[in-house]
C-alpha cells in the first residue's frame, strides 16, 4: 500500500471537483493558463490523486493519461471518469514504462515535484514521453516556503511601521525532510527540498526550458494576524513553472 493511501479519503474529499480554496486561487489556474487549449491535445497527469484536473482536461477535449502511486485514488478516479477518455494507471511517478516515445503533447506535475528525490530520472523520464515543443507545467510550495519549522511568520519592522514576514532557512540544502500529512494530522511521510536552481538547471539538461513562472501571493494563511498585518504581507506560497522542451 502506498503512504498516501492512508490518507487518500481525507485527501480527496478536500479536493471535490475543483481542487480546494488554495488550487483554486493560487495553483490551478497557472497550471491551465500554461497548457493552453487542450482540446485535441494528449496530456499525461502524473499524481493525479483523485483526477479532478484529469478531468478538466478530458472535458475540454484532451486525451488524456493520469497516474497516482495511491490504488485507492486510482479507482475513486475511474469511478467519477465514465465516458471521459481518460486511461489510468496506479504507478510511481518515476515509471514511465508502456508510454511511446515522444507521444505526449503536455505533462503536468500538480503538487507533486517535492515527494521526488531524484529529479534527473523524473526530467529524463518527462523528456522522452513529451513531444518536440511539448509543454510541462508544474507547481510546488514556494521556495521560500518550506515546511515547518524552516519558515514560519514573525512580525518585524519596517521604517518603523510592523510587518508580515516570513522567517526561512534551509533553502539551500537538497535533502529528504520528514513530514506529518496535514489529511489526517498523523502519517509521516517524506518531502524533498529542491532549490530552484537544481530544478531549472536540471530540467535544461533534459531539453526542458523554462518560458513561464507564476508567484501568486499567499491568500489565507495568516488568519490569526490582524488584517493590518494580512495586508502588509505580499508573499508567496506557491510557485508553478512551464517548460517547453527543444532537443
Amino acid at each position: 500500500m502506498a503512504i498516501y493511501d492512508k490518507f487518500a479519503k481525507q485527501y480527496s474529499d478536500s479536493m471535490s471537483e475543483e481542487g480546494d480554496y488554495f488550487h483554486q486561487t493560487q495553483i490551478d489556474p497557472y497550471i491551465y493558463e500554461i497548457v493552453g487549449n487542450p482540446k485535441g491535445k494528449v496530456i499525461y497527469d502524473i499524481g493525479c490523486g483523485n483526477g479532478y484536473m484529469a478531468r478538466h482536461f478530458a472535458k475540454l477535449g484532451a486525451k488524456v493519461y493520469a497516474s497516482d502511486a495511491s490504488a485507492w485514488l486510482i479507482e475513486h478516479a475511474r469511478e467519477k471518469s465514465t465516458g471521459l477518455d481518460i486511461t489510468y494507471s496506479v504507478r510511481d511517478a518515476l515509471n514511465f514504462d508502456g508510454f511511446e516515445k515522444s507521444m505526449f503533447d503536455a505533462v503536468v506535475m500538480n503538487m507533486v515535484i517535492h515527494y521526488i528525490k531524484d529529479l534527473d530520472k523524473l526530467f529524463a523520464g518527462i523528456e522522452g514521453v513529451l513531444k518536440e515543443g511539448g509543454i510541462f507545467a508544474f507547481s510546488t510550495n514556494h521556495f521560500f516556503r518550506p515546511d515547518y519549522p524552516r519558515s514560519e511568520w514573525v512580525v518585524g519592522k519596517v521604517d518603523y511601521k510592523d510587518i508580515l514576514f516570513i522567517k526561512v532557512t534551509g533553502y539551500l540544502k537538497k535533502e529528504k525532510r520528514i513530514v506529518t500529512s496535514g489529511w489526517d494530522n498523523k502519517t509521516k511521510m517524506a518531502l524533498y527540498n529542491h532549490p530552484l536552481n537544481e530544478l531549472v538547471n536540471t530540467m535544461s539538461k533534459h531539453s526542458l526550458y523554462t518560458f513561464k513562472v507564476e508567484e501568486p501571493e499567499s491568500v489565507g494563511f495568516a488568519k490569526s494576524y490582524s488584517e493590518e498585518l494580512q495586508k502588509s504581507q505580499n508573499i508567496h506560497t506557491f510557485i508553478t513553472m512551464g517548460a517547453r522542451k527543444f532537443s
